[in-house]
């Protein structure tokens, strides 16, 4: 089936890179921010299903 619609489209090769370098650059750019990202930051985020803000202001 795609083998058919690949061979039917015109420009494929052109769709295909350029949806291969979005997902290469979506990526890269999410491992980037979360190998900069402060140890506090990943800590907090990661307590947030099991703390509340509440529960840190003392309410």
């Amino acid at each position: 089936m795609f083998k058919q619609f690949l061979d039917k489209v015109d420009g494929n090769q052109g769709y295909l890179l350029s949806s291969l370098g979005i997902f290469m650059l979506f990526f890269l750019l999410v491992g980037v921010l979360l190998l900069t990202m402060k140890k506090d930051d990943i800590k907090y985020m990661s307590e947030l299903p099991i703390k509340d803000d509440q529960d840190e202001r003392g309410n």
